[in-house]
C-alpha cells in the first residue's frame, strides 16, 4: 500500500503543479478535482512517448526519468511564473492529505472487480513494464496503452495487482461531475436548488448498479467516461473563458481518452467536428487541439502497426480488434481529418465549414442507413440490445426513465436554450450513431449488462449529466 499511495501522490503533484500554472482561470476546488487525472493523463504521454522509441526493460527506467524531469520542470515552471504561492502550497498540502485519506479508505475495502478482460490487461501491462515485448504486444491490439501502462508500474510497488488507483478516479469522477454540474447550475440558480439538483442528477450515476460495479472493476470504462467529460467540458468552457487554460485541458484530455480505448480517436473526431467547426471558433483555436492529436496518434499507430502480432489471438475472449489493415484505416482517417483541419482556413471552404456538424450528422446517418440494408438482422440485433439495456437489462436500474423525465420538461416548459444545449445534444446524437455504426465492425451488441454497447453508454453518461445541467429545469 505505502508504494502504491506514494505513485498515486506523485501522480497528483505532476497534475497539481500543471494546474497550478493556471490559477488565475482554474479555482481552487477545479484545480484539486482535475490534477490526478491530468496526472495520469501526463503519464501516459510520456509513457507512449518512451515506449513508442524504445521497448525494453530499460524503457521503465527512462520512463520514471522522463516523470521526474517533468516534475522538476512544472515545478520550476510555476516558481518563475509566480504561481507557486503560500496559498497553492497550502491548497497542494491538504489535498495531498485528503487523497492518502481516500487512498488509505479505498485499501481498506479491498474490494476489486476482476473478469478475463481485466486480467489481460493486468497481466499484458505486467509484461511491458518488465521488458517483455513478445509477453506484451498483444495488448494493443485489443485495448488503448494508457491503462496497460498504469499497470506497467506494478513490478515498483510489491504487489501482485495494482488496483487502488481505479475506485480513486472512479470517486474523483463523481467529484468532478458534481462540482462542474454544480457550477452551470449555479449560474442560474441559488446555492440550495444548485445543490440540490447537482445531487440529485449525480446520483442517478452514482448510485445505479452498474455504475457502483464499474467504481471497482478493473478495466478501461471508468477511465475513458472521465476523460471524455474533462474534455467536453473543457470544449465548453473554452468559448465562454478564452485562453490557454482551457485549451490545455480539452487537448490532454482528448489525447488521454484516446489512449484509453481503441476507438477513442474516432469519438474525439466526431466530437471536435461538430464542437469546434461550430461559429465562434477561429481556425488556429481549432488547428492547436487538432493538429497535436493528429501528429501524435499518427505517429503511435505506426508503432502501433509493427508492433501487432502476425498470429491471431489464441484466446476466445480476447479477440483482437485491431489488424494491421484496420491500423492503415485509423492512419489514414487521422491524416484525412488533419489535412481537412488545415484546408478550412480557405476561404473558399467557408460554405463547408459552416455546415460541417451537420454534415457529420448527416453522414452517420446515411452509414447508420447503409450499415443497416447491408447488414440487417445483425444491425437491428445491435440496435435492440442497445435500447433494451437501457431500458431494462443493463443493471441501469431508473436512471434513463428519470433522466428521460428530467430531459423533456424544459422543452414543454418552452425554456430558453443556451447555445451549449444545441451542439451538446448534437454530441450525444452523434455519439450514439457512432456507436451504433461500429457494431457492423464487430459481432452484434448482446443484451446484458457487460455487453460493450452498455458499457459505451455508461461512458457517455457524464455527458448526459452535463447536458442536463445546462437545462433550466423548473423543478429544481
Amino acid at each position: 500500500m505505502n508504494k502504491a499511495l506514494l505513485s498515486q501522490l506523485w501522480i497528483f503533484v505532476i497534475g497539481f503543479l500543471f494546474c497550478n500554472l493556471h490559477k488565475r482561470t482554474f479555482d481552487p476546488v477545479f484545480r484539486t478535482l482535475t490534477a490526478l487525472p491530468i496526472g495520469w493523463a501526463l503519464f501516459g504521454i510520456c509513457a507512449t512517448i518512451v515506449y513508442g522509441v524504445y521497448f525494453s526493460a530499460v524503457s521503465q527506467m527512462v520512463l520514471l526519468v522522463v516523470l521526474a524531469l517533468t516534475t522538476f520542470a512544472l515545478l520550476f515552471a510555476n516558481i518563475t511564473q509566480g504561481s507557486l504561492s503560500r496559498d497553492s502550497i497550502l491548497l497542494g498540502g491538504a489535498s495531498l492529505v485528503v487523497l492518502t485519506g481516500v487512498c488509505f479508505f479505498v485499501d481498506l475495502l479491498r474490494i476489486v472487480t476482476m473478469t478475463p478482460d481485466s486480467s489481460y490487461i493486468v497481466r499484458f501491462g505486467q509484461n511491458i513494464g518488465l521488458g517483455n515485448y513478445e509477453a506484451s504486444r498483444r495488448v494493443f491490439s485489443m485495448w488503448g496503452p494508457l491503462v496497460p501502462f498504469i499497470h506497467s508500474i506494478t513490478n515498483l510497488l510489491d504487489q501482485k495487482l495494482y488496483w487502488q488507483y481505479q475506485p480513486v478516479l472512479s470517486l474523483d469522477l463523481v467529484a468532478i461531475v458534481f462540482y462542474t454540474v454544480y457550477t452551470i447550475i449555479r449560474e442560474q440558480q441559488s446555492i440550495l436548488q444548485s445543490f440540490v439538483a447537482a445531487t440529485v442528477l449525480v446520483s442517478l450515476m452514482a448510485l445505479s448498479n452498474i455504475f457502483l460495479f464499474h467504481v471497482f472493476y478493473i478495466h478501461v470504462n471508468i477511465i475513458s467516461a472521465l476523460y471524455m467529460y474533462l474534455f467536453v467540458f473543457a470544449l465548453v468552457k473554452m468559448q465562454q473563458q478564452p485562453g490557454r487554460a482551457y485549451e490545455l485541458l480539452a487537448l490532454l484530455s482528448l489525447i488521454a481518452f484516446s489512449l484509453v480505448r481503441l476507438e477513442a480517436p474516432l469519438f474525439v473526431i466526431v466530437i471536435l467536428l461538430v464542437t469546434t467547426f461550430r461559429q465562434g471558433w477561429s481556425y488556429v483555436t481549432r488547428l492547436k487541439l487538432i493538429i497535436p492529436f493528429v501528429v501524435l496518434f499518427v505517429a503511435w499507430y505506426a508503432r502501433v502497426y509493427f508492433i501487432l502480432p502476425e498470429v491471431p489471438s489464441p484466446f476466445p475472449s480476447a479477440t483482437d480488434l485491431l489488424t494491421k489493415e484496420l491500423v492503415v484505416a485509423v492512419i489514414s482517417v487521422l491524416v484525412g481529418f488533419g489535412l481537412f483541419a488545415v484546408v478550412t482556413g480557405l476561404k473558399v471552404l467557408d460554405p463547408i465549414v459552416k455546415r460541417t456538424p451537420f454534415l457529420t450528422l448527416i453522414a452517420l446517418v446515411l452509414a447508420s442507413v447503409t450499415f443497416t440494408t447491408i447488414k440487417s438482422e445483425h444491425m437491428l440485433t445491435s440496435l435492440k440490445s442497445i435500447v433494451q439495456n437501457i431500458l431494462v437489462y443493463g443493471n441501469w436500474g431508473l436512471t434513463w426513465y428519470v433522466m428521460f423525465f428530467i430531459a423533456t420538461e424544459p422543452y414543454f416548459a418552452r425554456v430558453h436554450a443556451p447555445t451549449e444545449r444545441h451542439w451538446m445534444f448534437m454530441v450525444l446524437v452523434t455519439y450514439i450513431l457512432l456507436a451504433y455504426n461500429l457494431a457492423y465492425f464487430t459481432d452484434s451488441y448482446h443484451i446484458g449488462a457487460v455487453d460493450s454497447a452498455n458499457r459505451l453508454v455508461l461512458q457517455a453518461l457524464p455527458l448526459v449529466l452535463l447536458y442536463l445541467s445546462t437545462l433550466q429545469v423548473r423543478m429544481f
